[in-house]
C-alpha cells in the first residue's frame, strides 16, 4: 500500500524536475550577476528534488520497519483524506482565478480580492478584519513592487487613474 509520505515524496520530485526543467531554460544575459536568473530557481528546484527523494526514502524505511513489526493495527491512513484533497482543489481553484483575472482587474484588486477570498475561504471569522487585512495587505504589495522595487504589474481597470 503506498502510503501519504511516499505518494507526497514521489509528487516532490516529479514537481522540482518540471520546475528544474523550465530553471535551466531561462535565458541568461549579458547583463546578469555570477549566479544568473536563473540561479535561486535552480537552487529551489534542486531542493525539492532533495527533499522530495529523503521524504520517499523515509518512507519506504519507516513501511518496511512497520511491516516487520506488524505495527500498523489494521488502520489505513488515508481514510478521511478525501475532504482535505477538495480543500486543496479549493485552495487551486482560487490561485487559478487570480490567474484568469489579473489582467482585467489589475495587480492591485486582483490580490485584494485574492487575499479576501483565500481568509475567508479558510474560515477567518471577522469579516471585516478580513476585509481590511485584503486591503492593507494588497496596498502594501502594490506599494512594495510597483513603487518601491519598480515592477510593472497589470494596471486593469483602474488603468484611467495610473495605478
Amino acid at each position: 500500500m503506498l502510503t501519504r509520505d511516499f505518494v507526497g515524496g514521489v509528487a516532490s520530485i516529479a514537481i522540482g524536475t518540471v520546475y528544474l526543467y523550465f530553471a535551466y531554460q531561462l535565458r541568461i544575459s549579458a547583463l546578469d550577476d555570477s549566479m544568473g536568473p536563473g540561479g535561486l530557481p535552480r537552487v529551489y528546484g534542486w531542493l525539492l528534488v532533495g527533499l522530495g527523494a529523503v521524504l520517499t526514502i523515509q518512507a519506504i524505511v519507516s513501511r518496511r520497519m512497520a511491516m516487520a513489526s506488524d505495527a500498523t493495527g489494521g488502520r489505513d491512513e488515508w481514510d478521511g483524506q478525501g475532504r482535505k484533497i477538495l480543500h486543496a482543489a479549493g485552495l487551486l481553484a482560487i490561485g487559478t482565478g487570480y490567474v484568469l483575472v489579473i489582467e482585467t482587474l489589475g495587480y492591485l484588486l486582483s490580490v485584494a480580492v485574492l487575499l479576501l477570498v483565500t481568509t475567508l475561504y479558510l474560515g477567518a471569522g471577522n469579516k471585516g478584519r478580513a476585509l481590511a487585512v485584503a486591503v492593507l495587505g494588497a496596498v502594501f504589495l502594490w506599494v512594495m513592487f510597483v513603487i518601491v522595487l519598480g515592477v510593472r504589474m497589470p494596471s486593469g481597470v483602474l488603468a484611467s487613474l495610473g495605478l
